[in-house]
């Protein structure tokens, strides 16, 4: 018999197999989070072999952070690669990422992060040196100079090594952030074996970390959740991933990794810029207050789900493999098309008045965050 949940989520009753065989209705939904070997908290659903009564659902796990790990080989990395972390080149590609790129990559949570980074780097939960390295790779490539445009492969490089060395055994949210960072410099570079392998293991982890469940179901087993906004970087991180997926899938004619069916995160809410923002807010944003209150990222983003939940309806039906492709199927198929063409027109005629953008009827330029949205 299967221990005790850490929480249990509604199921629907499973009739018996026979007389003799009685299922219980709460087994079918148990799932916990359990320190791995090496430390990390990690997820274990209903069919895990891990989850039995013989080990304690009860108590509350704190997981370790990136810099328990000590990260040893951080500073001969940066030393190889000739990088110093109070270079004014670090600063630029930070601000560069987050003024520029920072639409596209919500799963980086900026406030959690520049926090962090500005800080004493101790003791650190959505900071990690490889994380820095992979969004200055990113940053380097919106340089107006070819010279630091060219040193994106130096952090891209000094990053791999530090996430391939340390990251895998040891799953944290950074690690999950770096892999995806990773993945899309590859991608966009043409390396898309590489890249594909980054985002799966990047998703995986992810996964592995709890994160397709509602981290309100994980606040009595988890000891590092502890305000509002560790809350909502955890969901932040599972809808980055999700856009993510559907994006990459798209993009390269492949099968989608997270499917929204598989998960049950609520969708995010809006936090105001904290102080000193001014200085990372994505172009296009000014620093008139109600002006954010309307311009905020999740708007954006909330967008963004809903037009990808409709990606991945497109990827799992029309583009299926087990889509029927004869000519008695021609009159199905096309029904699915049209539906989805529906969906597609409904969902652009229902954007904000701040998210829509025509470069054939307007003037203006399009920004980051709206190009999201095209």
């Amino acid at each position: 018999m299967l221990g005790s949940p850490a929480y249990t989520q509604g199921a629907p009753n499973i009739p018996a197999a026979g007389p003799s065989q009685v299922i219980q209705n709460d087994t079918t939904a148990r799932a916990l989070l359990k320190p791995d070997a090496e430390g990390s908290l990690v997820y274990h659903g209903a069919t895990s072999i891990f989850n039995s009564d013989l080990l304690s659902t009860s108590e509350s796990y704190p997981s370790p952070t990136q810099s328990l790990y000590a990260e040893s080989n951080f500073d001969h990395v940066m030393d190889h690669f000739g990088i110093k972390l109070e270079d004014d080149t670090v600063f630029k590609a930070l601000q560069q990422f987050f003024r520029w790129q920072y639409p596209h990559f919500m799963f980086v949570y900026r406030e959690a992060f520049l926090r962090d980074h500005f800080g004493e780097r101790k003791g650190c939960k959505y900071w990690s040196s490889a994380l820095l390295l992979s969004i200055c790779a990113l940053g380097l490539l919106m340089s107006e100079t070819e010279g630091e445009r060219n040193l994106s492969e130096q952090f891209f490089q000094a990053a791999e090594s530090i996430v391939m060395v340390s990251g895998l055994s040891r799953p944290s949210i950074p690690t999950v952030q770096s892999f995806l960072c990773l993945a899309f410099f590859e991608i966009g570079r043409g390396n898309v074996s590489k890249g594909w392998a980054f985002s799966g293991i990047a998703f995986r982890m992810a996964q592995d970390l709890g994160f397709q469940s509602d981290p309100m179901n994980w606040l009595p087993h988890d000891s590092t959740i502890v305000s509002s906004e560790d809350i909502e970087i955890r969901r932040r991180i599972y809808w980055g991933s999700y856009i993510s997926d559907k994006l990459i899938s798209l993009v390269l004619g492949r099968p989608v990794q997270l499917a929204f069916d598989s998960a049950e995160v609520d969708l995010l809410e809006f936090i105001t810029d904290g102080p000193g923002m001014e200085y990372w807010r994505p172009v296009g944003f000014g620093d008139d207050p109600e002006e954010l209150r309307v311009l905020s990222n999740i708007p954006y983003l909330k967008e963004q789900i809903r037009l990808y939940r409709i990606v991945e309806k497109m990827m799992t039906t029309v583009f299926s493999p087990r889509t029927p492709r004869t000519q008695t199927d021609v009159f199905t198929r096309q029904t699915l098309l049209d539906n989805l063409n529906l969906e597609l027109l409904q969902w652009r005629d229902a954007l904000p008045a701040f998210a829509k953008w025509n470069k054939w009827s307007t003037g203006v330029t399009i920004t980051p965050a709206v190009a999201t949205l095209q």
